[in-house]
């Protein structure tokens, strides 16, 4: 693969595939070009790092822009609007990578890069979710459910509007366990950081309106 980073261009596929790429209507290519998903076989790990490269096309035309993306590559998409079947590939392959790939074997292997890719993944499914406007709980609200609200258990980081998430868990080794729940506040970037990359959380979100 030839990676040096956990950025989507961090490594040698996806340059070569950013470098080859004729025009911004061939993006959708690496997602209809991918064998069929049996849900046996695991995405080869070329082809898993060329569909979050293109995902990453994707999300550059829709004005989010990670920091690694090349230059020329912006150029060539600048003012180029995806349609709704490009973002829905887009995510849709990318969940393929996040849950069949010879990409998370790679990157479990490297503990301290697995974790860049954790967050590095979560940072790209949230550039290609739409944008919406949230009708979100009020801190008091998230307390009344979840209790006091604290920083974030991995960082040690506050949490800020539009971060809060819960992590719940039971134990399971008394019967006890089954009626009472206890909760950790974290970041979805710093939890997908320490999973392993198989079990990441992929945070998806639909406008149904």
């Amino acid at each position: 693969m030839g990676a040096w980073g956990a950025g989507s261009f961090e490594n040698d596929t996806a340059l070569d595939w950013a470098d080859e790429l004729a025009s911004a209507d061939d993006v959708g290519k690496v997602f209809t070009d991918l064998p069929p998903f049996d849900g046996m076989t695991d995405l080869d790990a070329d082809d898993a790092s060329r569909v979050i490269a293109a995902a990453e096309a994707v999300a550059t035309m829709m004005g989010r822009i990670a920091d690694d993306v090349p230059e020329e590559l912006r150029e060539m998409l600048s003012g180029k609007e995806p349609s709704p079947d490009l973002i829905e590939m887009a995510r849709n392959c990318v969940s393929r990578v996040m849950s069949k790939s010879e990409l998370l074997d790679l990157w479990s292997e490297d503990e301290a890069g697995s974790e860049e890719f954790g967050r590095a993944i979560t940072a790209l499914v949230d550039r290609l979710n739409p944008d919406m406007s949230w009708d979100r709980p009020t801190k008091e609200e998230v307390e009344k459910q979840a209790g006091p609200i604290t920083p974030c258990v991995f960082c040690d980081e506050g949490m800020a509007e539009g971060e809060m998430f819960y992590l719940g868990f039971r134990d399971y080794s008394t019967r006890d366990g089954l009626f009472s729940e206890q909760g950790l506040y974290c970041h979805l970037k710093c939890l997908n950081a320490k999973l392993h990359p198989r079990h990441m959380v992929q945070n998806w979100k639909f406008d149904l309106r």
